[in-house]
């Protein structure tokens, strides 16, 4: 081994060990305010019920092993009932499945635990895949910035599969891309060890098959992963091998279906009764079942009551890649340099393949979800495309150079580095980031109206404007306005840019904002409604009416929606400059809507 790999396989080393060390003595609770929602609730609960029942039927057990961890209770999981009247989780249980050794032997710590083995894998083989032609050093950076320089390595931090499936994924095309490019970068005549032997033999395209049966499991679009391990050797004109590799993957696909069927009575973990749960729990008390509590969130229907027209396909692309949430040139741009240096260098079939995988996934995701493609509010940018990250890696067809690698850390430094620095945080709080420029100028997913991040704030989400009945509700998607205290109207926050997005279930015609200014005198007050900008300068107390008529903003079904600014140009905190006033806010300028609905 010449020094140079030596030293690099020793840098790579020291990662693993660090991130280890990590997941071995964090104080979980305390990192997380002893509380949970959601996926990672559900998940934290199943992973410790496998580790500690060996089942997946949720129990009174369970909710006493969960109050020893956190004390808020499992808030938003996911159950569902079985057709015997018992009681499961109701998402996947792969992921939970593969960290359950690592809970039963490390606790809640296991988790974390599984994914430094994982990082540490993952790791290997990039730098294992990208020293094929290039220096060990290199390869080590490249594949830590594919890693870190985008929100990527915050999942690490996650109790949930996101992390668990982009590794899967990558060692699944690791598995099958090697040869490819060992047949390009490396000369004839070096001998393979045993691991290079079974990298280039067809045992590791059957070991990705079986991996990626459970994928699919865990995600079912990772079924595009399938295309092109099949299509390869079909294109080789290999005709028994296609054949085995679907067997392989039907072999594990099988067998993780026909496991819930058997403990749950149902193929489908999300399909059947299913409820999510808060505060109230079944079995926490004698008399609290899964009938008399819960919400209803079946995945029944699901089409009929999501879907959208074709035309929101072009909207939703646009968004998918420059979003102001979602956008992965912001949140993942290794993506999208390794997508550029597939095109500017030598492009193999293989990586063509890829590319075709990777656009197959997208769709899937933006035609069948159009609505929440990025994984729900309480997301951090967009946690579906974990499934569909790794696949980037194997695109460049020319080498990585330092050059590329510090464009990576400049986009990471402008768009997320506060995401990066402080991951527990960004996690509990994902549009914080979002509320600041640049990220703040970038545009709003207006079909994701309903999963903004933003909307994880209660005082900022849904907040009721209008008169009876013809009532509208804003999202707010900033900080820049006072909590409504007030029956008809709102105050802005001093003298920021309150932005929003107004929604309606009914066309609206025009727009009458009403506005009450603070103390100051002579205050410019800047309103915008869809792109159209008015002023008013107003006196002290003073009011004012603005005018906006608009057409149907932008239309998704039977929902309207219109973007709004407002911003007063001097604010005013009243406890300071009126002796009478006990007003503490920063009041910049209280506004009230009238929607004039269509005629």
């Amino acid at each position: 081994m010449n020094p140079e790999k030596k030293l690099t396989l020793t840098a790579l080393l020291l990662v693993f060990l660090f991130f280890l060390g990590f997941s071995l003595f964090i104080n979980l609770p305390t990192m997380y305010n002893n509380f949970l929602f959601a996926d990672q609730a559900v998940y934290f609960s199943m992973g410790m019920s496998i580790a500690g029942d060996g089942d997946l039927e949720f129990t009174n057990r369970d909710l006493v092993r969960y109050y020893q961890n956190f004390v808020a209770g499992p808030q938003g999981i996911f159950l569902k009932k079985g057709t015997d009247g018992k009681i499961f989780y109701a998402k996947s249980f792969a992921y939970p499945l593969m960290a359950a050794p690592f809970v039963k032997i490390f606790g809640a710590n296991g988790f974390f635990v599984f994914h430094a083995l994982l990082l540490g894998l993952v790791l290997f083989l990039g730098v294992t895949y990208f020293s094929l032609g290039q220096k060990p050093a290199t390869s080590l950076v490249g594949a830590l910035s594919f890693l870190l320089a985008s929100v990527a390595g915050v999942y690490f931090f996650w109790i949930s599969p996101d992390f668990f499936n982009l590794c899967l994924v990558f060692i699944i095309l690791f598995l099958w891309a090697y040869k490819f490019k060992h047949r390009d970068e490396l000369p004839p005549d070096e001998p393979p060890g045993r691991f290079r032997k079974f990298l280039l033999s067809s045992w590791s395209d059957y070991s990705a098959a079986f991996l990626a049966g459970i994928a699919v499991f865990s995600k079912p679009p990772n079924a595009v992963l399938l295309m092109p391990l099949v299509l390869m050797p079909l294109l080789e004109k290999k005709i028994k091998k296609p054949v085995l590799i679907v067997v392989f993957f039907a072999l594990s696909a099988a067998m993780l279906f026909g496991t819930n069927y058997l403990m749950t009575s149902d193929w489908n973990f999300m399909g059947g009764e299913r409820k999510t749960f808060y505060n109230t729990f079944p079995y926490e008390k004698a008399g609290v079942t899964f009938d008399n509590t819960g919400h209803v969130m079946t995945s029944e229907g699901y089409f009929d009551r999501f879907l959208l027209p074709p035309k929101f396909i072009a909207f939703n692309l646009f968004y998918y890649f420059f979003g102001r949430f979602t956008g992965i040139a912001w949140y993942f741009f290794p993506a999208c340099m390794f997508l550029l240096l597939f095109f500017l260098g030598r492009r193999r079939t293989y990586q063509w393949l890829l590319l075709a995988a990777i656009a197959g996934e997208i769709l899937i995701y933006i035609v069948l979800m159009p609505t929440n493609y990025g994984g729900g509010g309480g997301s951090l940018a967009n946690r579906y495309f974990m499934n569909i990250y790794p696949l980037f890696f194997f695109l460049p067809g020319i080498k990585i150079t330092k050059r590329h690698l510090a464009v990576v850390w400049f986009m990471a430094a402008v768009f997320i580095s506060q995401i990066l620095v402080a991951p527990f945080q960004s996690s509990a709080s994902p549009a914080a980031h979002a509320k600041k420029f640049p990220v703040k100028r970038l545009p709003v997913e207006m079909t994701l109206v309903n999963e903004f991040p933003t909307n994880t704030n209660p005082y900022g989400f849904r907040v009721p404007i209008g008169t009876a009945p013809n009532e509208g509700m804003l999202h707010f998607l900033d900080d820049n306005f006072n909590r409504k205290t007030e029956p008809t109207g709102i105050w802005t926050w001093g003298d920021r840019t309150s932005e929003i997005v107004l929604k309606t279930y009914f066309p609206v015609e025009k727009i009458v904002v009403n506005l009450t200014n603070n103390l100051r005198r002579d205050n410019v007050i800047k309103v915008n409604v869809d792109g159209k900008s008015r002023k008013i300068k107003l006196g002290s107390r003073e009011k004012g009416t603005l005018e906006f008529p608009v057409g149907r903003g932008f239309q998704m079904k039977s929902t309207y929606l219109h973007k709004l600014k407002i911003k007063a140009s001097k604010g005013s905190i009243p406890y300071y400059e009126d002796e009478s006033s006990n007003e503490r806010r920063n009041l910049g300028v209280f506004f009230e809507l009238e929607l004039v609905p269509e005629k």
